[in-house]
């Protein structure tokens, strides 16, 4: 007779038992700890770290870590699991069973382990004659390979009693779990290494097990690929299936796009960057600088356009090729920031690796985006059983994948926002798998200023973790506070167990590095800059709009080409309207965070045709674009006038920044001669803000710009910035350290009827950054969920501020409800065609009045990735130019209907 788990089902399809629909549990649970095995057996490093911490082989820690990976599913033993399909148990088991599902089967392992096999293990001594002290440190264990859903399980189950059957379901779990450890842990000695030390092997079992949890997740989810483990509903030896299972394994885990990848020998600048011709002196130093072989981080402070990205990946493929990391992710504040990154990365990418390697990116050129994001961890055929109440493990990864963006951090090489890389330092769904995922790269932090008090607390515990493990950190920024400086220089050493040395030095451009392996020494390396950036910006800083219209209608009529970045979206609007009845709509582009993704990137890709580089005085002649911040930053476009709101001191710098930045004639030509001067006369940054005053009151700003004052709320350090512009101009890079510090520094002085607004602000970014710390994930105390509700994926709050959601567009075609961005597939359809916006004007997807439409609408709301829960459908129909849709806003308690328009040309607003 077969062993009573081979009655026990662990994947099922929507078919009659004859039609043998199911996998049994057994099979599963091997294949599942074979591609953990397989992921190991590929990356290297992850197995040395696990060995090193546990005092293990090679081949005893893969035998480990399948013992604990095959028992990860021990709660689907449960009858109230098995019941989800009655007719497989009635054919397996010849029983009928009307249990209720209510407690999910991760959380239903985790108790199975420690109210009822616990004993079992401490009486049979599993773990050697010192088993019951070490009964803490395999609860970690435990507790990572049964969080295989993404989070740690629910431990609250004290009571087996109504999930598991005593007499069957008990011993079958038991019978099976003792199998796996007669054919995994037989031949380990338990007496040496951390096991002889229980104290020691509860502190490596509570570091590892973060890493351990997200190890899971990633064989469950390969282990669950139909398309390479095939269904078996019969009973075979497992010796024999183990067997085949990894074969299998090795060859599924080889086409996840996941796996490092081998790196070409060091390159020189030149063969990296072609296309420069001579490096910049930071790129110099990158590419000449001696680095250290442990986990290191570097910040390069440099003026906007001084190449600072090119030197990042320069020093990154340094890192790779001489193995000190085995890949990279470039983390971005934004998603638009994220997209312009891609062209400057793309070819570099090419050059990088020997082998295929998936560059998975947040956003970029669609066919390619698709392309690359495709090329990363297949979900496989989802099983599609609707009688199971229990998310599939293929049902999970299809919709967490379908964002690129998380797809970024599990490649070799990734770009994406710095978001998804921060949601691995908090308590969050998924945690562990992004935390993996950033395992031994280079994290590279583009505009790391931009991080808000909260956004820095997070990334400090993010680059604690990634020291922990052996990674590196690269950030950039041309403007960072000093005391923001040591503060993720203190992070980093934290994480791997010393302490930074002080921040000493104020010049500028500045290189600070500091490696583990040299804990006392901290470099701090001055660097020149390009001629061609160092320069002075002249000011005017005015008070009055129609001054600023006035000027901006001048230079147009001049030929030239102009931008104002404006606060908000409804600022940007009211600007456009200023402007749209007197010039030619195509001479006239307005560009926010308010489009559609598709219609975002046609927009980001016109803008850099006419003002980037290569454009032409033609392309720029008395062309006007009215932005918000989306176009502050990594945007490679350059105006001859840029008109800009009132702003801290670090986005006016940024700003600035796009003002005449690639040297220019008279006319709009590009200079072939990076020293030859620029024709268009000195750059004038024009700034509109309240009127000055030297002694302001407490409506200083918010009297002059209401919508603004929510958008940058330290107004204190808004009449600091303004202060300094009244010199009437500025020199980069000479003055940049005085400028941030005259803002951001701990001796900046707030004026009197300022101090009572300043204070209530720095009150709350102390109690950001305090949440900041509870929020984040607590190493010491390993993978657990505590008293904490770990967040849903598309919930963690990577920044605090205003809640926002996805609103995903789609308008009407012949009665049926379509993308409004049109692509093959229907995910990228969907990601193109998705709007952010804060939740207090879209709070939810409102029912429709025509019974056939609401169940077209319930039809899509069903097949999108995520069943519409954590986003909002808006229907749209179109209304001459136009189109028209209602969703539900949040207004107190209560949720109104609020009418919305669409144009591709200004965006989602308001409709009336």
């Amino acid at each position: 007779m077969s062993p009573s788990y081979f009655a026990y089902w662990g994947k099922a399809r929507p078919t009659a038992p004859e039609n043998a629909g199911w996998h049994l549990l057994p099979f599963h649970c091997l294949d599942v700890a074979a591609s953990g095995v397989a992921y190991l057996r590929a990356s290297p490093h992850v197995c040395r770290l696990f060995q090193d911490r546990l005092g293990l082989s090679e081949s005893h820690l893969l035998a480990w870590m399948a013992f604990w990976l095959s028992i990860h599913d021990l709660g689907k033993f449960a009858t109230a699991f098995q019941g989800q399909r009655p007719d497989i148990v009635r054919h397996l088991q010849g029983r009928e069973v009307t249990t209720a599902y209510w407690i999910r089967h991760d959380s239903l392992g985790m108790a199975y382990w420690r109210e009822a096999l616990i004993q079992q293990v401490e009486r049979e001594q599993w773990f050697g004659p010192e088993t019951d002290g070490l009964m803490f440190g395999l609860m970690c264990w435990a507790r990572a390979v049964t969080g295989h859903h993404g989070q740690p399980p629910d431990e609250s189950v004290v009571s087996l009693g109504p999930h598991f059957h005593r007499m069957l379901d008990e011993p079958a779990a038991a019978a099976f779990a003792r199998q796996m450890k007669d054919k995994f842990l037989s031949e380990i000695d338990f007496s040496q290494g951390c096991f002889a030390n229980p104290k020691l092997f509860l502190r490596e079992s509570q570091l590892l097990s973060w890493w351990v949890a997200g190890v899971a997740v990633l064989a469950d989810w390969v282990g669950s690929n139909q398309d390479h483990f095939a269904y078996l509903s019969q009973p075979t030896p497992l010796d024999d299936y183990w067997t085949d299972a990894l074969i299998k394994a090795e060859q599924a885990m080889s086409e996840t796009g996941v796996l490092p990848v081998h790196v070409k020998n060091a390159l020189g600048f030149d063969q990296l960057f072609p296309e420069i011709a001579t490096p910049s002196p930071l790129q110099a130093w990158a590419a000449d600088q001696q680095l250290d072989t442990g986990p290191q981080i570097h910040l390069l402070e440099d003026v906007t356009g001084a190449g600072k990205t090119e030197a990042a990946m320069m020093l990154t493929h340094r890192l790779m090729s001489e193995g000190v990391a085995d890949g990279f992710y470039v983390g971005l504040p934004t998603m638009a920031t994220a997209n312009a990154m891609y062209g400057r990365l793309s070819g570099f990418y090419m050059r990088l690796f020997d082998g295929l390697a998936s560059m998975a990116l947040a956003n970029g050129q669609r066919d390619l985006v698709a392309a690359f994001a495709e090329s990363v961890l297949q979900p496989g055929t989802a099983e599609a059983d609707n009688a199971q109440q229990d998310e599939t493990a293929t049902a999970r990864c299809t919709a967490w994948l379908a964002d690129h963006n998380k797809r970024a951090l599990l490649a070799p090489a990734g770009v994406g926002t710095i978001d998804q890389a921060l949601m691995a330092a908090l308590q969050g769904k998924h945690q562990s798998l992004r935390l993996l995922g950033l395992f031994r790269k280079v994290l590279v932090v583009d505009e790391v200023h931009a991080c808000d008090p909260y956004m820095q607390g997070v990334l400090e515990r993010l680059l604690e973790c990634h020291a922990q493990t052996g990674g590196s950190a690269v950030l950039l920024s041309a403007t960072l506070p000093q005391v923001m400086k040591q503060s993720l220089l203190d992070a980093f050493a934290k994480g791997a167990g010393c302490e930074a040395p002080a921040v000493v030095a104020s010049g500028y451009p500045l290189v600070t590095s500091w490696a583990a392996n040299q804990p006392r020494l901290l470099h701090e390396n001055m660097v020149a800059t390009r001629p061609d950036v160092s320069r002075t910006v002249e000011v005017r800083y005015l008070s009055d709009v129609r001054e600023v219209v006035d000027g901006i209608k001048a230079a147009l009529a001049q030929g030239q080409c102009v931008c104002w970045m404006r606060n908000t979206v409804i600022d940007a609007l009211d600007a456009h309207a200023m402007f749209a009845e007197h010039m030619p709509a195509d001479k006239l582009t307005l560009f926010h965070a308010r489009f559609t993704l598709s219609d975002r990137l046609d927009t980001e890709q016109l803008i850099l045709e006419r003002f980037g580089k290569t454009s032409t005085p033609d392309q720029r002649c008395g062309r006007l674009v009215i932005a918000t911040q989306v176009a502050e930053q990594s945007l490679d476009a350059d105006w001859d006038l840029v008109v800009t709101d009132l702003a801290p001191m670090d986005r006016l710098i940024q700003r600035a920044g796009r003002l005449q930045r690639h040297r220019r004639d008279a006319k709009g030509r590009r200079l072939a001669d990076a020293t030859q001067a620029d024709g268009r006369g000195m750059p004038t940054l024009w700034v509109l803000g309240p009127p000055w005053h030297v002694e302001p009151d407490a409506a200083w700003f918010k009297s002059a710009f209401p919508k603004s004052s929510k958008v940058y709320r330290h107004h204190g350090q808004l009449w600091l910035t303004a202060k300094q512009l009244q010199v009437g101009h500025f020199s980069m890079p000479a003055d940049a350290r005085r400028l941030i510090e005259g803002v951001f520094g701990t001796h900046a002085d707030v004026p009197a009827g300022l101090q009572a607004v300043a204070d209530r602000v720095e009150g709350e970014e102390v109690s950001e950054a305090s949440l900041a710390q509870q929020n984040a994930i607590k190493l010491r105390m390993g993978y657990e969920r505590g008293a904490v509700d770990w967040w849903a994926d598309a919930k963690t709050p990577s920044r605090i501020g205003e809640l926002s959601v996805n609103v995903l567009l789609a308008r009407w075609r012949d009665g049926r409800l379509t993308p409004w961005a049109d692509h093959e597939d229907m995910r990228h359809a969907w990601a193109y065609s998705t709007v952010r916006v804060p939740q207090r004007l879209i709070a939810a997807t409102a029912d429709l009045d025509d019974p056939a439409e609401q169940t077209e609408l319930e039809r899509v709301k069903e097949s999108l990735p995520d069943k519409g829960k954590w986003s909002v459908l808006l229907p749209m129909k179109a209304l001459g130019p136009c189109f028209e849709g209602v969703a539900l806003a949040q207004q107190g308690k209560r949720q109104v209907k609020r009418h919305w328009a669409y144009d591709p040309q200004f965006g989602l607003k308001v409709a009336g």
